[in-house]
């Protein structure tokens, strides 16, 4: 499929990275805070949840906007994000078991954070001076790859039916092991014991750093530039 069918770069939402910036960073900390995997267990247990679904898909959807992504592949994702809401707040609303409304988001928030990041760059990479635009872009780009590997992790557990730790943990501690690996800090207080799991944590830090050491160069580059050019 051509490009210009995927990307329409002429976008009201196009470089609004500021934003994203901002919603990408609340929803970090959102998910390392709330433990949104859990049965629900209270009204207050049941709202939290259905904001958290509806604040990740909200800045999911604003990621893919301000990269430019046309309006015909938004309404895919719009679906796709209409559908997780649904499935988190009917899970609410009715005793479902096993907590089936988690362990069916999971996969569609993982593949919508990993396609999030990707257009971010592919919208970057379009940049020829570095601006407010450029620099809170990069950022919100680094921000969400953490995001989508703590939904790959949880798809990856439920999956396997093999608890990722080697034992039950909130969901909270999967996005601090995300953010401990994309950092590289490595405590070592939690570790994957599957083997996909090892890969995809293995495969998010090599993530991370090409992606430190690809988007220095990049920037540095379009500086340099614009210094020549002036």
């Amino acid at each position: 499929m051509p490009e210009k069918r995927i990307f329409d770069d002429s976008g009201p939402f196009v470089d609004r990275f500021g934003i994203l910036l901002v919603m990408t960073a609340g929803t970090t900390a959102l998910l390392a805070l709330v433990d949104v995997g859990g049965p629900l267990g209270g009204r207050g247990t049941e709202l939290a949840t259905t904001a958290t679904a509806v604040v990740v898909g909200a800045t999911l959807l604003v990621a893919l906007r301000s990269a430019g992504l046309s309006r015909r592949w938004q309404r895919a994702t719009d679906l796709a994000v209409a559908t997780v809401v649904a499935l988190v707040v009917g899970g609410s609303l009715v005793d479902l078991p096993g907590n089936v409304s988690a362990d069916a988001t999971s996969p569609i928030l993982a593949l919508l954070g990993m396609l999030a990041p990707i257009v971010v760059v592919r919208r970057l990479l379009r940049h020829r001076s570095v601006g407010m635009p450029t620099l809170t872009g990069a950022v919100a780009a680094y921000l969400l790859i953490p995001l989508a590997f703590y939904y790959a992790f949880l798809t990856v557990e439920q999956l396997s039916g093999t608890p990722f730790f080697g034992s039950d943990q909130p969901t909270t501690v999967f996005m601090y092991f995300s953010l401990t690996t994309i950092t590289t800090i490595g405590y070592g207080d939690f570790a994957a014991v599957t083997p996909l799991g090892r890969l995809l944590a293995v495969g998010e830090g090599v993530v991370g750093q090409l992606y430190l050491v690809t988007f220095v160069a990049f920037i540095v580059g379009l500086a340099s530039a614009r210094v020549s050019d002036q």
